[in-house]
């Protein structure tokens, strides 16, 4: 179904209709995308920033120059007198019932304060009636997207040996349980490498892979060492915190 609606919106590009945008798109759903044919009109993932997680895909016509200000999405900084958390300022969003494909991400800029990416049509109404996140009263005020100053995203190095650079080994350490804890996630389909959900604990990673474990996370595998004297292979993730 996803890739039926994109499609839609590639053929509407191609036949020089203008250009045609989708709604916030997770990285799985990005992902599912990039393993499909390549489109027949030139196409852009863009979400606000450089490194944004959920993105908007741009199909454009052969007479249109791909770029970002022509997304049809807006920043929304959050004024409050409590720094805010990613989790509670969703939440007064979907309390709204709006609907997620709406929103992009939430990034934090360098004095802390909150910004939304949210849809064009949606912004108005979020202004109007998201006024508290948590016990808190907020404001949200429109802010031009090329004077943000966004901190990147923290992370935490998590290093150790493996055997080998299998999936179920480098989750091991990356989670820190069991082998048969390990295979138990996979199992139950909650894991997925590069955004694509992976039941099968012999993949083979490299380095830059993603690793998603409901429950534990997001992390990319950073670093691969030599090997320790016992043959075991040295590694580093870069976890998401």
């Amino acid at each position: 179904m996803l890739l039926a609606r994109l499609g839609d919106l590639e053929r509407a590009a191609s036949r020089g209709r203008g250009a045609f945008f989708s709604r916030f798109l997770d990285p799985q759903e990005l992902a599912v995308f990039n393993r499909a044919p390549r489109p027949s009109c030139e196409v852009m993932a863009w979400g606000g920033y450089e490194g944004s997680e959920r993105q908007m895909l741009g199909f454009f016509p052969d007479y249109a120059e791909p770029q970002a200000a022509a997304f049809p999405l807006c920043a929304l900084r959050a004024e409050c007198a409590e720094e805010l958390g990613h989790r509670t300022l969703l939440g007064a969003l979907m309390s709204l019932g709006i609907e997620r494909s709406l929103i992009g991400d939430i990034a934090k800029e360098e004095d802390g304060s909150a910004v939304l990416f949210v849809c064009d049509s949606i912004a108005d109404f979020i202004q109007m009636n998201v006024t508290r996140a948590g016990r808190s009263r907020l404001t949200l005020l429109p802010v031009p997207i090329e004077k943000l100053r966004l901190r990147e995203r923290a992370w935490e190095p998590v290093s150790g040996t493996v055997a080998s650079l299998r999936l179920d080994c480098v989750l091991g350490l990356l989670t820190g349980q069991s082998r048969a804890a390990v295979e138990e996630l996979l199992r139950r389909e909650q894991v997925s490498v590069n955004f694509a959900v992976c039941t099968k604990g012999s993949v083979s990673l490299a380095c830059g892979d993603v690793l998603s474990v409901r429950h534990f996370g997001r992390a990319e595998l950073l670093e691969i060492g030599g090997e320790s004297r016992k043959g075991r292979i040295w590694i580093t993730l870069k976890r998401y915190v």
